[in-house]
């Protein structure tokens, strides 16, 4: 009998295999496809590698804003060959970090196949009837489809076909606009297809501060990306070799003509085929039902990731992955904590965030709030490298306590770990204020930002002193007559 078995071979999944046997457990790894998971295959290795190349496509378009000569891209961009990148780049990291041999040095089982529940305690892997004292559900998300008139007449695309195709499609037309939207959407257009983006809310990355979310439409649109909020893809139709859509804004409903369509709308759990029902596990169409230590209604069965209706970040699966280690082995529970998880998006300019929204700190600590905003135009280094678009908005109470901190802007996803650490820690803005950061980076935001917080802090200490004092010397004058 198995101690703890992952059903899943993603981030959470080889999370618990790595790290299990380090512990003195005995546990396996069920995967019914290649492990490495929605990260590797069809998630946040390829993306970025696209990312990657359609970022060297623009910046060889803009070498004049260095003051070098307008570099030439020979002839049109060659699709096939960046995705003979993306695979080469997956097998390698598949070779190096993900194989079944490496877990299996590490004395972790792998085992190849679809689990299924036959009971609170015994799954079943073709045929075969494996037992363990806990089971941790990780089998991740699918691209949810959205009720499209005439979808299934069309072949769409996902984030599970899109880094395969070899040839760029003119038209695209993005029916999301949330980060996998934006990303691809920025990229594909910087490769140089004509890209829509349409978004049935009233602003792209509605998870985002509303300023965030308008500035990088302004970046994107800059770019001659066409974002359409408020906008339903109501129906598609194929005819005469393109793919018609019908476009719905404000009451008026055009239809444009497109080459592809790619669908980045969300995400469904994958929980069809699993067997809950037999292992008494609740689940929801949004996915399964755990509790603050990861525990679903089955005691001995523990869901995260994508699966469950939480975080659908690669870290934060490895971070439940943890919690459900520690919470499996050792007697002592841990809950989750999400408050210092970092976002972010990999536009250009980057979007992260970590902590509350100003809205969030609002309605919970209401004046004791204070924001403060730190341009990167203020910042030598985006200066010097000549990307000073962006900010960041620093939230806090009563001035020192940090509560969420938001950053678009070169870097941003790596600038918010200061915070993100700063939050986990409990550390107050006059230790980053504190902290000396070299010169010139683009850290030096962060710095600046919490001084701006200090400096506030200090004034309101100075009046508060100097209203005391004359209190103090109107009483004193009163004595003295």
């Amino acid at each position: 009998m198995y101690d703890l078995v992952a059903i899943g071979g993603g981030s959470a999944g080889l999370t618990v295999g790595k790290y299990g046997p380090k512990l003195g457990a005995k546990v396996a790894i069920v995967e019914a496809d290649r492990l490495g998971g929605d990260c590797t295959w069809t998630g946040c290795v390829p993306s970025k590698a696209l990312i990657a190349s359609a970022r060297a496509a623009h910046h060889a378009r803009h070498t004049a804003d260095l003051g070098l000569p307008v570099a030439q891209l020979d002839g049109p961009i060659d699709l096939a060959s960046i995705a003979d990148r993306i695979l080469a780049l997956q097998e390698q990291i598949y070779r190096d970090v993900d194989h079944p041999d490496l877990l299996r040095a590490a004395g972790c089982d792998v085992i190849e196949g679809r689990a299924r529940f036959v009971g609170p305690h015994t799954i079943e892997v073709d045929g075969r009837r494996i037992d363990a004292r806990y089971f941790c559900i990780a089998t991740g998300s699918s691209p949810a489809i959205p009720p499209i008139d005439g979808l299934d007449s069309v072949d769409y695309l996902t984030n599970h076909t899109v880094f395969q195709i070899r040839e760029l499609p003119p038209r695209l037309l993005i029916v999301g606009g949330g980060p996998i939207g934006l990303e691809l959407g920025q990229a594909f257009a910087r490769l140089g297809s004509d890209v829509v983006i349409a978004e049935a809310l009233s602003r792209v990355l509605t998870k985002e501060e509303p300023e965030v979310s308008d500035l990088i439409t302004a970046c994107l649109r800059g770019e001659g990306v066409e974002i359409r909020t408020d906008t339903r893809v109501q129906s598609v139709r194929r005819q005469d070799g393109e793919i018609r859509a019908l476009l719905s804004h404000d009451g008026d409903a055009q239809e444009h003509p497109f080459d592809a369509i790619l669908l980045a709308s969300g995400r469904t759990p994958n929980v069809d085929d699993l067997g809950l029902d037999a292992a008494g596990i609740d689940y929801r169409p949004n996915g399964i039902k755990v509790d603050g230590t990861l525990r679903t209604s089955n005691d001995a069965v523990f869901a995260v990731g994508d699966v469950t209706a939480g975080l659908n970040f690669t870290h934060a699966a490895a971070y439940e992955a943890s919690l459900v280690l520690r919470n499996a082995l050792f007697p002592r529970p841990v809950t989750a904590d999400y408050s210092a998880i970092p976002w972010a998006t990999f536009t250009d300019p980057e979007v992260s965030h970590v902590g509350l929204t100003e809205a969030e700190a609002r309605s919970t600590y209401g004046s004791q709030v204070q924001v403060y905003r730190q341009d990167f135009a203020e910042i030598d280094r985006a200066r010097l490298d000549g990307d000073p678009r962006g900010f960041l908005k620093l939230i806090t109470r009563d001035g020192d306590r940090i509560l969420g901190a938001h950053i678009i802007g070169p870097g941003a996803g790596e600038l918010i770990h200061e915070y993100a650490l700063a939050l986990q820690a409990g550390l107050p803005t006059s230790t980053i204020a504190d902290t000396v950061h070299a010169y010139p980076t683009l850290s030096e935001i962060n710095r600046f930002a919490a001084l701006q917080s200090q400096d506030a802090w200090l004034t309101g200490y100075r009046v508060q002193g100097a209203r005391h004092l004359k209190r103090f010397s109107d009483w004193f004058q009163a004595l003295r007559t």
